[in-house]
């Protein structure tokens, strides 16, 4: 009995410090859960709330210099000549499908020119965007890829007029387009998912016309549904930068 006496204490002594370490892993994955949820519902809410560059400007302007809305309707039909010379299917949007249908040209406003490029999702998407870029930039434009927006943004040389080309495919085989490059669009998924994803049927070849910056332009189908998901919370009312 004295032999065997300490080893049931160690055994003992081993069972109370498992039970110990469990309680212990137990509450920190509970509190490490509690964290994450607190922090995607945080993320969620966020995302839900945004009310995109209109609501966010430091310094709106009511009415872009007419400098600055001539140099960027040049480099909007250069990147149209671009487009053009590939055979890719595109639209204007956001902004610039507002601008064409309301005036048929850039909103007074309206900070860049927005096009929607519609690529394969089996594609080498990366290689067309490298592949713009060359083309872009031998047309004397400043031009990045943004990784973390997956958008083309192309300058003016003069006044630093933008442009944006944003690219989007069938990413799941769904009949729903999203944007199938950079990192945003994972991982603000909510928000993609209620404000940017579209059906594919609205820019189905062949796409509808509008006049815009004197030059005729593709457009998404079925007039303003498109602006209906990307613009939930004001597309029946003319939305300005705030002041104006």
């Amino acid at each position: 009995m004295n032999i065997l006496y300490p080893r049931d204490i160690s055994c003992s002594n081993f069972k109370a410090k498992n039970r110990l370490y469990w309680r212990i892993l137990t509450d920190r994955i509970w509190k490490v859960l509690f964290l994450f949820a607190l922090a995607f519902g945080m993320n969620c809410w966020i995302q839900l709330r945004w009310k995109g560059w209109y609501g966010t400007q430091l310094e709106p302007r009511c009415q872009v210099p007419d400098e600055e809305l001539e140099d960027m309707r040049i480099i909007g039909r250069q990147t149209q000549d671009i487009l053009d010379k590939h055979n890719m299917t595109y639209a204007l949007g956001f902004g610039s499908l507002w601008g064409a249908l309301r005036i048929g040209d850039i909103l007074p406003w309206d900070i860049d020119i927005d096009l929607l490029v519609v690529v394969d999702r089996n594609s080498d998407i990366y290689g067309t965007i490298d592949m713009l870029i060359e083309d872009m930039r031998a047309q004397g434009m400043d031009v990045y890829y943004r990784d973390w927006v997956g958008i083309i943004q192309g300058y003016s040389p003069i006044y630093k007029s933008q442009l944006d080309l944003s690219f989007w495919c069938d990413y799941y085989g769904t009949g729903t387009m999203h944007r199938c490059s950079g990192w945003e669009s994972w991982f603000f998924f909510v928000h993609h998912r209620f404000k940017f994803a579209f059906p594919a049927r609205l820019v189905q070849p062949p796409l509808p016309e509008l006049n815009f910056i004197n030059r005729s332009w593709t457009v998404p189908r079925e007039g303003i549904e498109l602006q209906k998901i990307h613009y939930p919370n004001d597309w029946w009312k003319v939305a300005k930068p705030r002041g104006c």
